[in-house]
């Protein structure tokens, strides 16, 4: 086809003037016209646009206007925007924008236009599958098994008695508590009136030889009783012979050596009775063991008498104005109270004292029992708030009746302060006799940590420093300042101890014998009512561990808590959990609605306990109890997950202890082999435990599809669709920019333009 080039080319050369008339019109035409117009070089950029030469395969008319410098500042707002996106159509690398803006014709441009719309629209269509797919946030949970030092966990040892009887019943709301308890069991068992001969006390031996044989269960509450005064000749011998055994008596008012071997009731015989009775009869000691069944008939034979529900007997009996409400220096498990003590550097307690300075501790808040009314079976008088305040009304089964009473006893103890109740509990080395761990003894006054629990009174947990590590390794044994392991599972090598729960001080609520084991992080609040396990005695309770570690991801991926510890969380200086939660939430709703606290839970400071015998705020927590069980009460209560947990996996395997051969020294025993086994079955028990594997799961959570994944999607379907990259956006993300600027300049020169012929015409005016 050179020859047709050839050919324009000879018509070019034989007649320039004509050709140049052609592409650039006749150059003589404003002389033929009216009125002359010259064309200026933006009117000429305006009509013809940029770059439209740029196709022509004529190189002698490639832009020959063009190749001189032009600005398109000079260029009206309108046809300079034009301009602009014109340039923008030539230049971008976005695929087929290029090819709308350079077609030839009208038809060219509508194919192309099409194309690009359809392409937008599969570009909508699959952007916005991705985008619902990276916002549904969807995770992962990886699991891995780790062969590495896995971390002992901390263990919390409870007796399954929470509160001694011989020290709980000196308590006089449990005293009262426990009387009703006994009062409805009696009910629901269908129980007769006792017999005559054991209400009554009747026996050959005295109330004081019977006390001195042995003083367990012994426990001294005053009451009023029917007495006789007079001293006949007869009386007094029998006087004389009783004051004759009261060294006996003294000498037998110790501590039970399993509670402590070394404290003794600190007051001497010269202390219990004077030398002589006085010639005052008000002063006399009075005898009650004839008529203590009767009701007294006038001030001559109303007394008041140290009386003993264990025996029925009630001794010593004193008239009742010759009592002294005073203050006691001491008072023990028996309710038996010092006045005087000067070794004594406790705070004093309320005491009622008898002429003789027999002392027994009463608070005055309660009238005295009427002994009369007790032996002969009848209820004893109480309070109806209070009786309708411990709930036993209309119920017939006793595992119920007990249900409720371990709950009023855990109203009666909330009364107390920690210190109090944990004197009232069994203490470290009275449970864990013995203890080992990895082989090695343990220090049970400094492992052990004492914690005081609402359903189980005292507790110990062993690996509660949360700056050393027990951990198990495989191979070795490190022993460090911070780091302590073990080399083999197995019971052997781990935390093994020997426990003894004496059985004989437990409360009546108190259905089993054995002690309550948690295993929990050191980090969390042990729950032993929750998630305990039981270990009865007269067993090898073996539990072997398997630990799991969790990590799941928070909001928007899932609903863990990172942090729970809020100012509503009343388990201080511990980690959130599910259960602390809810028993927050709780506690804030009873608080919310009852003004007081549920016995239950720890309060925040400056806030009490509901009271035990007050039956509005009982109703008041039972109330909030259902609604918070009901169909609403996970509503207001929402608790979830922490984002960190550990997870103990717990196998239980029993085994009969002591074996016959076993020769072990367990409390205090003096019979023979066979009889100390037996006391050992009923109070004693071995647990043990101890990891099953040196090698623990990780479960981790983590995003199925993030934000790397979104873009490498998104930049996929642009550029299949579009051909658009990162770049091409930053091109549309510059001609947004110039654009916008272009606008602004053009808004600003008119508004001083227009701000200019004001003042051009206020300075005419």
């Amino acid at each position: 086809m050179a020859w047709i080039q050839n050919l324009k080319n000879w018509q070019r050369l034989q007649d320039s003037a004509e050709y140049m008339k052609q592409i650039y019109g006749d150059p003589q035409a404003y002389l033929h016209a009216d009125t002359t117009k010259f064309v200026t070089e933006r009117e000429y950029y305006g009509d013809f646009g940029y770059g439209e030469c740029f196709n022509s395969s004529e190189s002698g008319v490639q832009c020959e206007i063009i190749t001189g410098k032009f600005d398109p500042k000079l260029l009206p707002y309108d046809k300079r925007m034009a301009w602009h996106f014109k340039e923008f159509c030539y230049k971008t690398s976005a695929h087929g924008i290029p090819m709308i803006g350079q077609a030839p014709n009208r038809y060219y441009r509508t194919v192309w236009v099409i194309l690009f719309l359809g392409c937008m629209t599969m570009l909508y269509m699959n952007a916005q599958s991705v985008l619902d797919k990276y916002n549904r946030n969807e995770k992962i949970v990886d699991i891995q098994l780790k062969f590495d030092t896995a971390p002992f966990p901390a263990i919390t040892l409870c007796n399954l008695n929470p509160y001694k009887a011989s020290l709980a019943t000196s308590v006089d709301l449990v005293k009262r508590t426990l009387t009703a308890f006994d009062g409805a069991m009696e009910k629901a068992g269908g129980k007769q009136d006792k017999d005559p001969d054991a209400a009554s006390g009747a026996s050959t031996a005295s109330p004081k030889a019977k006390r001195s044989v042995g003083l367990h269960g012994t426990f001294f509450e005053p009451g009023y009783a029917r007495c006789l005064c007079g001293k006949t000749s007869s009386e007094m011998d029998d006087f004389l012979d009783e004051k004759a055994d009261a060294g006996k008596t003294t000498r037998g008012f110790k501590k039970n050596q399993r509670d402590s071997e070394d404290q003794e009731l600190e007051y001497g015989q010269e202390d219990y009775y004077p030398e002589s009775t006085t010639g005052t009869s008000v002063m006399e000691e009075c005898k009650s063991e004839r008529t203590k069944l009767d009701e007294p008939t006038g001030y001559d034979d109303h007394c008041i008498c140290a009386f003993d529900r264990n025996t029925n007997d009630a001794w010593p009996c004193f008239l009742k104005d010759a009592w002294e409400s005073t203050e006691c220096d001491t008072c023990n498990e028996h309710a038996f109270c010092t006045k005087d003590n000067k070794t004594s550097t406790g705070h004093k307690s309320p005491c009622l004292c008898a002429p003789s300075r027999f002392c027994v501790a009463y608070n005055g808040k309660t009238p005295p029992i009427e002994i009369w009314t007790y032996l002969k079976g009848g209820p004893p008088t109480e309070d109806p708030n209070f009786l309708e305040a411990m709930g036993f009304q209309g119920m017939t089964d006793e595992v119920a009746i007990v249900t409720k009473a371990k709950e009023n006893i855990m109203f009666a103890m909330a009364t107390l302060s920690m210190e109090a109740r944990e004197k009232l509990s069994t203490t470290k080395r009275e449970l864990v006799q013995k203890c080992s761990f990895n082989g090695k003894a343990c220090d049970i006054d400094g492992d052990f940590l004492t914690h005081i629990d609402p359903v189980f009174g005292a507790c110990f947990t062993y690996n509660h420093n949360r700056t050393v590590n027990l951990t198990s390794i495989r191979a070795g044994t490190i022993f460090s300042e911070l780091i302590l392991t073990h080399a083999i599972t197995g019971p052997m090598y781990g935390l093994r101890m020997l426990v003894y729960v004496n059985a004989s001080d437990y409360m009546p609520t108190t259905e089993a014998t054995g002690v309550r084991l948690t295993i929990h992080d050191k980090e969390e609040f042990p729950f032993p009512d929750t998630f305990g396990y039981s270990a009865p005695t007269g067993y090898v309770s073996s539990f072997g561990l398997r630990l799991r570690k969790m990590t799941r991801l928070p909001a928007p991926y899932g609903d863990c808590v990172p942090d729970g510890r809020t100012a509503d969380y009343i388990y201080k200086n511990y980690e959130y959990s599910v259960e602390g939660c809810y028993r927050s939430c709780f506690q804030q709703l009873v608080l919310k609605e009852c003004k007081c606290g549920d016995p239950r839970f720890p309060v925040p400071e400056g806030v009490k306990h509901c009271e035990a015998a007050d039956p509005v705020a009982r109703k008041c927590l039972d109330a909030r109890m259902n609604e918070l069980g009901g169909l609403h009460g996970s509503f207001r209560c929402r608790c979830q997950q922490p984002c960190r947990q550990s997870i103990y996996s717990v196998t239980y395997s029993p085994a009969k202890w002591p074996s016959l051969s076993l020769q072990i020294q367990l409390g205090s025993c003096n019979g023979t082999n066979a009889e100390c086994n037996k006391h050992y079955k009923e109070n004693g028990a071995m647990v043990e435990v101890f990891y099953e594997q040196l090698n623990f799961e990780m479960l981790t959570e983590s995003e199925a599809y993030g934000f790397v994944n979104l873009l490498a999607d998104f930049g996929g379907q642009l550029g299949l669709w579009c051909g658009i990259s990162f770049l091409t956006c930053c091109e549309f993300v510059f001609l947004f920019i110039e654009t916008t600027y272009m606008s602004a300049e053009h808004n600003w020169a008119l508004y001083k333009k227009k701000k200019a012929e004001k003042e051009k015409q206020k300075g005419l005016i």
